[in-house]
């Protein structure tokens, strides 16, 4: 046996130097993914006090660093149509009187680690964006918040050294019954927006409402 691996040591010491690299390789991909997991940003999109249109929209920053929303959008969503409106500087808020300080001047700010903020109530966002739509030239035969199908919340912020924007987006169901309209999430989980095209995409979408 002993003379076989003499007979074999560079074969030997070539194997064993390829199982090694191999095993460094994969603890490198757990530490990189590891890495990448806990410095990866994260924002989560929610509703609270109840299911009407009443709840407020929250949002909560689970990522490792500070997040400064920039922008906040609104898709409501009808049976033919879709109207967007940027809601970043919170007229809506504002109007209700509820909030005092720099939240009721705008949904622009920092959020630090672990801490959550209140976006407004479901229904003085699809006011906000009924207004921008009325304001944009677009005809409207009822109020969104009667025929609105679905609302659609998108963050967009700036985190860390990232060279795009963030953005997270939770798309909220919304049903009609006697006892008026209910909100619930259409997915489980809020979903992050990672890919370089789509963040690119959101940045020139911003710079066009700037």
């Amino acid at each position: 046996m002993l003379e076989i691996l003499q007979a074999n040591a560079p074969i030997v010491s070539a194997a064993a130097s390829l199982g090694t690299l191999c095993i460094w390789a994969v603890y490198l991909q757990i530490f990189v993914g590891g890495h990448r997991r806990q410095v990866k940003p994260m924002l989560v999109i929610n509703h609270g006090e109840g299911r009407a249109l009443d709840a407020h929209c929250l949002v909560t920053n689970m990522s490792r660093e500070p997040v400064h929303i920039q922008s906040v959008v609104a898709k409501v969503t009808t049976e033919s149509q879709t109207h967007s409106a940027y809601i970043t500087d919170a007229e809506d808020i504002r109007r209700s009187g509820l909030d005092t300080g720099w939240q009721r001047m705008t949904r622009q700010g920092p959020l630090q680690p672990g801490t959550m903020t209140d976006m407004g109530t479901f229904d003085c966002i699809i006011e906000y964006a009924e207004a921008n739509a009325i304001e944009a030239g677009e005809h409207l035969a009822e109020n969104l918040s009667a025929v609105a199908q679905s609302i659609e919340i998108t963050i967009l912020g700036i985190y860390g050294s990232e060279d795009l924007l963030i953005g997270a987006t939770r798309k909220f169901d919304l049903t009609k019954s006697d006892g008026g309209s209910a909100i619930r999430a259409s997915e489980a989980l809020t979903r992050q927006i990672t890919r370089r095209r789509e963040r690119k995409k959101l940045l020139k979408e911003l710079n066009e409402q700037l």
